[in-house]
């Protein structure tokens, strides 16, 4: 049975677009509503920077990203530039995400930003600083941020203090979004690949797992390239070592799984893919397959302690281990009579990893789905009709 599925826009690259457009042109972005949450959010955001540039606002601004953790970085640096007073807060968990490194640069060049209690106090100011230098150690997102408001720095040479940071190509994707202010980090090249609208290839993720797991359907997948500047799209050379084929006709991708024969040890480097680990991991479980993820420690700064979430809610579909920066779960399958239940944790890919694991499983929350992919119930349920 082939199936269409939609699939939302790239947040991660929207969000950079958009920010992007009000640094460079102050182009203020239209209303979001049919938008995942956090395009939602950066957008109510920059409506409100604007809205407070134009003295339509009180004294003291607050800006609220709620789980955002993008815009929380990203915007950052866009206020302490911006004249004004501002307030910058989120979610309790948002607040405890690593950003003091990106504090620390720009109060280095005298740049006003305050911790207080609850968020941060940021008094707004005209800086200048053609290079600077940034430990991106916790998040290549705090590199990004400062190649987002180079013009209005000014900043023509953004230093690392070390290359080895996780993420690092959404880092070269931000770049690549600058060509048109280009900003040289020594060791840090954009990519060639186009920028244009496209499907989210972590929204996709949970169709090629999908498929792998029922091999009876086929998935044609679009807006979707294979030619993108998203990390996600790694995923087709892991698939493909599982057995899933993949063509492309421009705009769209279609997969099939075909019999699966050695499932044998599957290692993957996931620093430049953090996102993907719930969704593999549940994968591991549900094949079964035997899967190690390398460079996995950042896990434990996202929306929740995705490490910690993995190895206790997984544990009794595989043998979990962690050692050192390393995670293997090897998959043991699910027992049919096994009451299956999981803790979300609020947290948008656990949920989507939850999900694989059918319609008996019951999730404590999937409005967190919102966050970036608010359609895959609806598709997810337009399959089970069809059964």
């Amino acid at each position: 049975m082939l199936c269409n599925i939609q699939l939302p826009d790239n947040k991660s690259l929207r969000i950079r677009q958009m920010v992007r457009a009000y640094v460079l042109r102050g182009e203020i972005p239209s209303e979001c509503g049919a938008d995942c949450h956090d395009v939602r959010v950066t957008c109510r955001a920059l409506r409100t920077i604007a809205a407070a540039q134009k003295g339509l606002a009180p004294a003291t601004v607050t800006v609220d990203v709620e789980d955002c953790g993008a815009a929380y970085r990203f915007l950052m640096p866009l206020l302490a530039l911006t004249p004004g007073r501002w307030r910058l807060t989120g979610t309790p968990r948002l607040l405890q995400r690593p950003i003091a490194p990106l504090v620390s640069t720009l109060q280095s060049i005298g740049a006003a930003v305050e911790w207080e209690c609850d968020g941060w106090r940021i008094d707004g100011k005209h800086l200048k600083a053609s290079e600077l230098e940034i430990d991106a150690s916790l998040s290549s997102q705090m590199a990004s941020a400062l190649v987002l408001a180079a013009p209005l720095l000014d900043l023509r040479t953004l230093h690392l203090t070390t290359t080895d940071i996780p993420s690092m190509s959404y880092l070269r994707m931000t770049l690549a979004c600058m060509r048109d202010y280009p900003v040289r980090v020594p060791g840090v090249s954009a990519p060639d690949g186009p920028l244009g609208a496209s499907g989210d290839w972590s929204a996709a993720l949970f169709w090629f797992a999908f498929a792998r797991l029922h091999p009876e359907y086929s998935f044609s997948l679009a807006p979707l390239s294979l030619e993108s500047v998203q990390p996600d799209s790694n995923i087709c050379r892991w698939f493909s070592d599982l057995n899933v084929s993949i063509s492309s006709d421009g705009s769209s991708v279609k997969i099939q799984a075909a019999p699966l024969e050695n499932r044998a040890g599957l290692v993957l480097d996931v620093r430049d893919n953090l996102d993907t680990v719930p969704v593999m991991a549940a994968l591991a479980c549900l094949l079964p397959a035997d899967i190690t993820f390398e460079n996995v420690g950042n896990l434990r700064y996202k929306e929740s302690d995705r490490l910690q979430a993995l190895c206790t809610q997984l544990s009794p579909f595989a043998e979990i281990g962690t050692s050192g920066n390393t995670l293997r779960v090897i998959g043991k399958g699910v027992p049919a009579s096994l009451p299956l239940s999981f803790d979300t944790l609020h947290d948008h890919r656990l949920a989507m990893a939850f999900l694989l694991f059918g319609e008996k499983s019951a999730l404590n929350d999937t409005d967190c789905l919102r966050k970036s992919y608010p359609q895959l119930l609806m598709e997810v349920g337009k399959l089970s009709s069809e059964q």
